[in-house]
């Protein structure tokens, strides 16, 4: 089939399917979309709550818990344990299906009936590290998010096989890293940005296969390196002891002589490894025929996809989460680790198989449609039970009535069957979600394009020291910074040093930082790459890229070709 032209439905802009892209419909069985991948990203993340937490108690069991959900939200929440224990199914909450009514309205009224999991994560899989979200394999880690294989690491986010991390993001197979952004295979690397293959560098960007240098940039299998001047290695020591990484305001003079210093060499169009084969996209590694794609690791033949990052993925369309030997998925979000065949779904959990429009469907939950919190069950819709032959064909009348009688939101969205969750399903306002971070919007904005908004009241702490008070050098602060409440320095509420935390600066002779956890995230969020690319030309040669470097940016950015050339 030929490139077509659309209207998205949403935001009423042009935009275009390819021929491979009808070719994929095709192969999943599914109408070609009404919004544009912009437009669709948003929706899916506008259910993606990973930091905005909460204390509540649990609905099951009574106890206090840490939660993506305040006790004022009028839904059921389980602690952890309650929900995955044995005690239900979700079956005992099925709905007979309604041909009177719309399919969402009746899914609706099911998310106000099923109990959610406090956290989301494979609690099975965590040992001792009760305050994370969107983890799995989790040992002895404290608030980190979005975390696979991690051990002893804390305030960190976007992780996979790490320990012994704090204040990082995006990292993968890394281990005593602090304050670093994008990093491969890193160790005993401090305030580093996109560097891979690395051991004992500190304040570097773009640094690869290079080990004690600091204040670096583009280099490539250097050692002794400061400020990219190469010293021996008895001068590089000397020199290095003259530098204080154990005082506040080095740390801040170094980091913004680094962001000045960096500004002066060419970025590559995208990151990425010299594994990709036909790829466009940013932070995109180990992929091949993958397009338009965004923190990506061992994606083939996907294109609109994010956040993939444990390897591998295979035959996927608009796939926000997670990867890990999963394929054919189109419009998912968080379905991952062996899930194959999934569409419009959203955090079903390991080896989904087959399911259409459910939420939390897990442990190997398949066969199944429009199913909520649901555990180890097949043939299910509504979370009720069915015979194969049954469910076959309420599904096909179910797909039919959708297409009949759509769902309409109140701003005039039609939702036929191909669409992935109107906002009605999704149990978060727009600022608690991934949506705010990567789409900002104030209050009006967002309920004006049909989202909702949720504030909750946020708790006072008695301030014991200021920011500015603090002790400069970490070797002038005693323990009794873990009794002291301070206040950040950015937005002013108070936070705690944990022991684990203190132990870390103690041992990398680091200083206390002085702003909150949630305002040093922001911090290192803002200085990542986002997922919209542009079209450019390269600053070098003038040949055509595509890039998430905005065309106002200051960056010198260069081609593929013209990079290789500047830094080998």
């Amino acid at each position: 089939m030929e490139a077509e032209t659309k209207k998205c439905q949403n935001c009423k802009k042009d935009f275009t399917l390819e021929s491979e892209d009808f070719n994929f419909y095709k192969k999943m069985k599914v109408p070609p979309p009404t919004w544009c991948s912009e437009c669709r990203l948003i929706r899916r993340l506008s259910f993606l709550n990973v930091r905005t937490l909460y204390k509540r108690l649990c609905d099951l069991c009574g106890k206090s818990v840490i939660s993506m959900y305040p006790n004022e939200k009028k839904i059921k929440v389980y602690c952890n344990p309650c929900w995955w224990g044995d005690t239900w199914d979700g079956t005992e909450y099925g709905m007979d299906y309604d041909p009177s009514r719309t399919f969402f309205e009746q899914m609706e009224e099911l998310t106000h009936q099923t109990p959610y999991m406090a956290l989301q994560c494979t609690y099975t899989s965590n040992i001792n590290t009760p305050y994370t979200n969107f983890t799995g394999w989790q040992k002895n880690s404290y608030f980190t998010y979005y975390a696979d294989y991690v051990e002893n690491s804390l305030y960190s986010m976007m992780l996979a096989k790490i320990r012994d991390c704090v204040d990082c993001y995006y990292l993968h197979e890394s281990e005593l890293c602090y304050g670093s952004i994008g990093g491969h295979k890193l160790y005993n690397c401090h305030f580093t940005i996109d560097c891979g293959d690395c051991h004992d560098v500190y304040f570097s960007r773009n640094c690869f296969d290079c080990s004690n240098c600091f204040g670096c940039v583009n280099l490539r299998k250097k050692n002794y390196c400061i400020w990219n001047v190469q010293y021996t290695k008895e001068e590089y020591k000397e020199k290095m002891v003259e530098i204080n990484m154990a005082s506040w305001q080095t740390v801040q003079s170094t980091l913004k002589e680094l962001e000045n210093f960096s500004l002066q060499f060419p970025r590559r169009f995208y990151r990425g490894d010299s594994r990709n084969k036909n790829i466009t996209g940013e932070y995109v590694f180990q992929s091949k025929n993958a397009h338009d794609v965004y923190i990506c690791s061992g994606a083939e033949d996907t294109r609109f996809a994010q956040f993939l990052t444990l390897p591998k993925t295979k035959d996927a369309y608009d796939y926000t989460g997670w990867g890990n030997n999963s394929e054919k998925i189109y419009e998912c979000s968080i379905v991952g680790e062996g899930a194959s065949n999934c569409r419009f779904s959203d955090e079903c959990f390991p080896n989904a198989m087959n399911l259409e429009y459910c939420t939390y469907a897990i442990n190997g939950c398949k066969n199944s449609f429009g199913c909520i919190n649901l555990k180890k069950k097949q043939y299910c819709i509504l979370n009720k039970e069915y015979s194969k032959e049954e469910y076959e064909k309420l599904k096909a009348k179910i797909i039919s009535d959708m297409d009949k009688n759509p769902y309409v939101d109140e701003k005039g969205g039609v939702y036929k069957y191909g669409e992935f969750f109107p906002t009605i399903i999704s149990p978060f306002g727009y600022n608690e979600t991934m949506a705010q971070e990567y789409f900002p919007l104030n209050e009006s904005q967002a309920l004006q394009k049909g989202f909702t908004w949720f504030e909750s009241e946020k708790p006072v702490y008695t301030i014991t020291i200021k920011a500015e008070d603090l002790p400069d050098m970490i070797n002038n602060v005693s323990d009794s910074i873990l009794e002291d409440t301070i206040e950040c320095a950015i937005c002013k509420r108070g936070f705690k040093i944990v022991p684990n935390e203190l132990s870390f600066l103690r041992k990398f002779n680091l200083p206390i930082p002085r702003s909150c956890p949630e305002c040093r995230y922001k911090e290192r969020f803002g200085k990542i790459q986002l997922p919209k690319l542009y079209d450019r030309i390269c600053m070098k040669c003038s040949t055509p890229i595509k890039t998430s470097y905005a065309p106002e940016r200051l960056e010198i950015v260069y081609c593929e070709k013209c990079y290789q050339e500047e830094v080998s």
